[in-house]
């Protein structure tokens, strides 16, 4: 199997000489894509094969190999994912998900030589000549009349579905002239930016100036081009990024980052920009949501439309969403997205509030067939932590959120909503998940101010709440409840228990529902039962009258 693929042969010894060294846990994919796959230091072709893909396609060889074949001396070689360091164990850890292997019986040489063997009298047979001829005869006619029919059933094949595949982001390192230091500093950048920038799954990231393959030249999808441009001084690197619409040649997005001159640093000071660049609401989501408007396909205009629903709530969206999630989904990168994505719509569809338990089932099914389509998937992972969290299966919650964040560290609702849920199963990182969310946290995503806020409390962490960035009064009906509760539970929590009551009034009165019961009122909002009475105790201590 692996002899087949020198690449990944090669990847395979790498990374255990890494580990063997003690440098694997420092590896970046830039790092990867150098030392390992052969790339160019100044990525000047574009790099479909990139070190995340050569590395997914690693695991799944090596998950195939130990599915067929005894592991040597009881030990699997096996890689975690977000992780390039290499581990040795036996099958049933590496491999949990992989059925027992049959137990083989030997049998003696006579035994398999009898099978081998033809039966007594066949070479002493002889087939008369007619009969040989007869035969030859029907397999001609047979092999013509396949090959009539293949033709008959390829004109009458029905015409290629139309696709809309994702868009392409092409990552521009800045040219930086003859200075070694600046060069390389900005091919670091490049190479935090390519790596960071492919987990969002919003676009197709690549490094370079232009597609160098046959297939990446035949590929017609919407191209953004992130270019960059570096000013140093003595104490600090100034970034500035703008990204425009190659096709178009306009600039859509545009920002200036201060960068720290210690390398180790830099990542930091680029997390807060990255959802906003490729996350969910960003910039690119945006500008591609109004390009696939009137797309009904599966796939890729459907993750754009249900990102447009948890943006706006509407009825007619949530009917787009629910067909187009029932068509095939053509791309075959984002297939655990989007079953990860349909798990979580079922329990944000409006008669999720009505049946808990049957949208909690029927979102498990799409979950659990998520990470078996791609089990490295940010959302197929994100997708089974939430459900687990919300049945309270402690163990698997914890597993893959811990999964999830590997991932995708840098996701703003990852990290934001599993923060608010981890203290329900005592996830030994929740307070770090905290921390990663306020860092993380982007005007892009408003709706997770209501999770920091969430967060913060069932932490007991109050005083981060001071650190969750402002925001204005959304122009949606739904977003504008979110808002009203967001600052009712913000004010709660420094004190104010007039500016609460104000803001809990404005919420009941925007908040459309049968009930006034304050609980049916939160349904909408907050799913779990405990941490809606948790807010509703918080709101009463700081004096607001709850029904």
């Amino acid at each position: 199997m692996f002899q087949r693929s020198p690449a990944l042969s090669g990847l395979l010894r790498y990374l255990i000489d890494e580990t063997i060294a003690g440098r694997a846990k420092a590896l970046k994919s830039f790092i990867v894509a150098v030392d390992a796959l052969g790339r160019k230091k100044d990525f000047d072709s574009a790099s479909d094969s990139s070190a995340r893909v050569q590395m997914g396609r690693l695991r799944k060889t090596l998950e195939i190999y130990y599915a067929q074949n005894a592991p040597s001396a009881g030990c699997c070689i096996y890689l975690l994912s977000g992780s390039y360091v290499v581990h040795l164990g036996p099958r049933e850890l590496a491999y949990p998900k992989l059925p027992p292997l049959p137990k083989v019986q030997e049998s003696s040489f006579a035994e398999n030589a009898a099978i081998a063997s033809p039966p007594k009298g066949w070479a002493q047979t002889s087939i008369p000549f007619y009969r040989r001829s007869l035969v030859v005869l029907f397999l001609i006619l047979l092999f013509f009349s396949i090959v009539a029919a293949a033709t008959y059933f390829a004109q009458k094949k029905p015409a290629a579905v139309s696709v809309y595949r994702s868009p392409i982001l092409e990552i521009i390192a800045a040219d930086t002239g003859k200075d070694p230091q600046a060069a390389q500093t900005s091919r670091r950048i490049a190479g935090l930016l390519a790596d960071d920038l492919s987990r969002f799954e919003i676009s197709r990231v690549r490094l370079g100036t232009g597609p160098s393959s046959p297939a990446e030249r035949n590929d017609s999808s919407h191209v953004y081009r992130l270019y960059s441009r570096l000013v140093t001084d003595e104490n600090n690197v100034t970034l500035y990024l703008n990204i425009d619409d190659a096709q178009a040649d306009i600039l859509i997005w545009s920002r200036v980052v201060v960068m720290p001159p210690e390398p180790e640093k830099m990542q930091a000071a680029l997390i807060p920009i990255l959802g906003e660049i490729n996350g969910g609401q960003g910039i690119i989501a945006s500008y591609e949501a109004v390009q696939t408007r009137n797309q009904n396909d599966g796939g890729y205009p459907c993750l754009l439309k249900y990102f447009e629903f948890v943006r706006y709530r509407s009825d007619s969206l949530e009917d787009k969403v629910a067909a187009c999630l029932e068509k095939p989904v053509l791309e075959t990168h984002i297939r655990g997205t989007m079953l990860g994505f349909r798990a979580l719509f079922e329990m944000e569809r409006k008669s999720a509030a009505a049946d808990v338990d049957a949208a909690y089932a029927r979102g498990t099914l799409f979950a659990r067939a998520a990470v078996i389509v791609d089990p490295n998937d940010s959302w197929a992972n994100f997708a089974v932590a939430n459900l687990s969290y919300l049945k309270r299966d402690c163990p698997t919650a914890r597993l893959y959120t811990q999964r999830a964040m590997a991932a995708n560290p840098n996701s703003p609702a990852f990290s934001a909503v599993l923060a608010g849920l981890a203290p329900i199963c005592d996830y030994p990182d929740a307070e770090k998940l905290l921390d990663q969310a306020i860092l993380t946290q982007s005007p892009y995503f408003a709706r997770a101010r209501l999770q920091l806020v969430l967060a913060a409390i069932s932490q007991n962490r109050p005083d981060k709440i001071a650190e969750i960035y402002d925001a204005e009064l959304p122009l949606s009906p739904y977003n504008r409840s979110n808002f009203y509760l967001t600052e009712a539970m913000i004010a709660a929590s420094m004190g104010q228990g007039p500016k609460a009551a104000r803001y809990w009034g404005l919420f009941e009165t925007t908040t459309a529902g049968q009930s006034n019961a304050a609980d049916d009122k939160m349904r909408h909002f907050v799913v779990v039962p405990a941490v809606r009475q948790q807010m509703i105790q918080y709101l009463r201590n700081a004096g607001v009258t709850i029904s």
